[in-house]
């Protein structure tokens, strides 16, 4: 995992990079507007150094104004960040993605905060709402109010992540909540009132996804539909739902990728109650290997959609 996790920094120091995170998510949060992994250190204390490394997804502009915006509220949290390059203990890793709503837009976050070694001893991830007329650039509507209180967000829960207090060796816990890549849903009126009883939720296996993408993505779904308090069922039984997913990939110029990953949802009968999509912009290749957190994330931001197109007794 950290191999390629090396490998995709490199090429996010020269293009726009789909992730540099490390490690993958658990089960559903219960935190509002996105929970988070908590790390717990007593390394950090008051003098220790958080480097702001690179941030993904972003124009130019706002990586800039985020980063110094995440220096400034930091502050007043009792971190010490850093712009990247700066002489720090730990570093704070941050993967964004803009997403056009119907009344605006939506940006969706996740920050990670690793170790000299690499390991990540604290995550974060959360959303933020941005009300205007909606756009084909989710990003043209991202003002200074709205980078200060992700900043703020994201600090907020940093500092509320970190225990007080003495030395004594790192400890993770975890409480997730993936945020979505680009996604949005198209339903069909809610089954839920009127659809059969059915003996659970079959997810198929993902198709036309690079790398790992089919397994990982197959995997993630499931669990976080499990999470949901989904039923799930195997492939033989019969009289169930149907989650098919599938990946597809288009090169762009500037040596980037469109990908978009469709999930049909199917009733016992085969008919479709609707789909679940997600779009991105990646550098090309970067995901013919591991897909690791992104699909956690992606699973992460298409349950919720998924699960409301399912019935209860599902």
């Amino acid at each position: 995992m950290r191999g390629w996790i090396r490998r995709i920094a490199s090429v996010a120091l020269v293009a726009f990079a789909l992730a540099c995170l490390a490690g993958c998510g658990g089960g559903p949060g219960g935190a509002s507007g996105g929970g988070f992994f908590s790390g717990a250190t007593s390394l950090f204390g008051g003098s220790t150094k958080i480097a702001v490394a690179p941030i993904i997804g972003t124009p130019p502009q706002v990586a800039q104004q985020l980063t110094d915006a995440l220096v400034a509220a930091g502050k007043d949290r009792g971190l010490t960040l850093v712009p990247d390059g700066s002489k720090a203990n730990y570093t704070l890793r941050g993967y964004l993605v803009a997403t056009s709503e119907a009344k605006g837009s939506k940006i969706s976050y996740i920050w990670d905060i690793n170790d000299a070694q690499g390991a990540r001893i604290a995550r974060v991830s959360g959303e933020e709402v941005i009300a205007g007329r909606s756009g084909s650039d989710p990003w043209s509507g991202v003002d200074s109010t709205a980078i200060r209180s992700i900043a703020g967000k994201t600090t907020s829960q940093l500092a509320a992540s970190m225990p007080r207090g003495g030395g004594g060796a790192s400890s993770v816990a975890a409480v997730t909540d993936a945020p979505p890549a680009s996604t949005a849903s198209t339903p069909s009126p809610s089954p839920r009132a009127t659809a059969p009883k059915a003996n659970g939720v079959v997810v198929a296996p993902v198709s036309g996804a690079p790398g790992d993408g089919q397994r990982s993505l197959t995997t993630a779904l499931k669990k976080r539909l499990y999470a949901g308090g989904v039923k799930l069922a195997n492939g033989t039984a019969v009289n169930v739902y149907m989650v098919k997913g599938s990946v597809s990939l288009v090169d762009a110029s500037g040596g980037k990728q469109s990908i978009r990953i469709d999930w049909q949802v199917l009733d016992p009968n085969g008919k479709k109650l609707g789909t679940v999509s997600q779009q991105n912009t990646i550098p090309r290749g970067s995901l013919n290997g591991p897909w690791g957190a992104i699909a956690d994330a992606a699973a992460g931001a298409a349950a919720a959609s998924i699960i409301k197109l399912l019935p209860k007794s599902s």
